[in-house]
């Protein structure tokens, strides 16, 4: 089993109840990044600290550099979520895919904080 985790408390708490895989999601993730807003730098060299467990880093991922940076830091894999919606094979619409690929690191909000449900998406007209 995999199991997504936006702090080191929650990934401990996952190890503990032996998931085979911990998903360490930081605050730069897609979709829900947590409450926490740490990123993934502090994160992931947190989690290389704490966890014992097989340990994934998630958000902000999209290149080799950033890749390699996640392998330095500890992680055993990543998770590239939003870098496969944009490529050929992806079913999705080429306008999307051009807005994704065209995107600077501003180009994201923030939706439902004040529902604690935050979501970070692409911002729109």
């Amino acid at each position: 089993s995999i199991h997504k985790a936006t702090t080191i408390r929650h990934a401990l708490s996952a190890e503990k109840i032996g998931v085979d895989v911990i998903s360490v999601d930081a605050f730069e993730c897609a979709g829900h990044p947590g409450e926490g807003d740490i990123g993934g730098m502090v994160l992931f060299a947190r989690a290389a600290q704490s966890i014992k467990s097989i340990w994934i880093a998630s958000g902000g991922i999209a290149t080799g550099r950033q890749f390699a940076a996640c392998m330095a830091l500890g992680a055993s894999g990543v998770n590239m979520g939003t870098a496969f919606c944009a490529t050929k094979e992806c079913p999705w619409p080429e306008s999307f895919k051009e807005k994704i690929l065209k995107s600077q690191e501003t180009d994201t909000v923030l939706m439902f904080r004040q529902l604690h449900n935050t979501a970070r998406v692409i911002r729109n007209k």
